[in-house]
Order: C-alpha cells, then sequence, then structure tokens
C-alpha cells in the first residue's frame, strides 16, 4: 500500500502528517454487553495462564535475576504520581481522594512491553506443553529443571510460528538468552 493509498483510506494521517491535533474514535467500538458476546476467553482461561506463570516462575527467577524482587513474576511496577493527581485536582477544580498510581509496563522486567510478555508466555506455554508431552516435566515439579542441558538441547529442535508475524521462534531461544544474561 503506498502513501495515497493510506491517505484514501485513512484521511486523518493527513492530519497527522501536519502534526494538527487529531481525535480518533474507533468506529468499530462497541458497548461491553455486544462485545462479550465474542470474547472467547473465559475466567478459566485466565486461571490457567496464571497458574502456568507460577509453575514457570523459578524458572524465570534463576534464569533472569532481575526478576528476584518479583519472584519470577513478570510484573509491571506501579509508581505513586502525586504531581498528576495534584494536577488533575487543579484542572477540574475538585479535590481527589485517594492515591494516583501509574503502571509502567514499559519496565517490565525482561520483556519491557506488554506485548513482549505476551510473546514470552506463549513461548513458555508451547515449551511446557512439549516437554510435558515427552515425558521431560510434570506441572508440579519445580521449573528451574528447565535451565539445564538436557532441556536446551530438546528444546534445540522446535520453534513455532508467530500469528502476528511470518517469524519462527526458536523454543531454546529465550533458555540461550537467559544463559548469556548471567
Amino acid at each position: 500500500m503506498n502513501k495515497e493509498q493510506l491517505l484514501e483510506q485513512f484521511p486523518k494521517l493527513s492530519d497527522m502528517i501536519k502534526l494538527k491535533e487529531v481525535l480518533w474514535i474507533n468506529d468499530d467500538l462497541q458497548n461491553y454487553e455486544q462485545a462479550k458476546k465474542s470474547i472467547q476467553l473465559t475466567m478459566d482461561d485466565i486461571l490457567d495462564a496464571s497458574a502456568r506463570l507460577e509453575r514457570f516462575a523459578p524458572f524465570i527467577q534463576r534464569v533472569f535475576p532481575q526478576t528476584a524482587e518479583t519472584k519470577g513474576i513478570i510484573e509491571s511496577p506501579f509508581v505513586e504520581v502525586d504531581k498528576m493527581k495534584s494536577a488533575l485536582s487543579e484542572f477540574t477544580g475538585q479535590e481527589i481522594s485517594g492515591k494516583f498510581f501509574l503502571k509502567c509496563d514499559n519496565a517490565l522486567p525482561i520483556s519491557g512491553s506488554i506485548k513482549a510478555r505476551g510473546g514470552i508466555y506463549e513461548v513458555l506455554k508451547h515449551a511446557e506443553e512439549l516437554a510435558i508431552e515427552n515425558g521431560l516435566l510434570k506441572k508440579d515439579e519445580c521449573y528451574s529443571k528447565i535451565d539445564s542441558d538436557e532441556f536446551r538441547e530438546f528444546f534445540s529442535s522446535n520453534c513455532f510460528l508467530s500469528r502476528n508475524a511470518a517469524t519462527e521462534y526458536p523454543i531454546n531461544r529465550l533458555i540461550e538468552f537467559s544463559s548469556s544474561t548471567k
């Protein structure tokens, strides 16, 4: 798609290019009642993902020491933003109770972004499935054992294709990367 086609399809781009202020409202925006009908994610899916990340936490903490403070859980830090609260209070002319916090997804350990954390999760999920299917891992074991030559060799011949890009990701890449950061 060339520039002219983009500008024709997305007319607001023209104002953006000219550095004008732009308000974009999603034309496909739905209210929650409409949107939830098309959501395939269930609470069981969420609980399963949470349990998986807990199982992998010992491995992540072992190979990525920067996650020691969170015991291997990749979470965004929260920072109190008093000046933001004061500015909003002054702007609205109303006293605002409570505290204001900023969720700093930019400071996620290892990944640096929510999208990257999702990619790491996909790799971990696939790695877990392969290791369990091949009798190398059980869900009740300590996953720090994945940081071993046995697992590096096993994962060296496995990869998956990302849904979002035509890129293959070797599963052992996460393990190799973690070994090089020690």
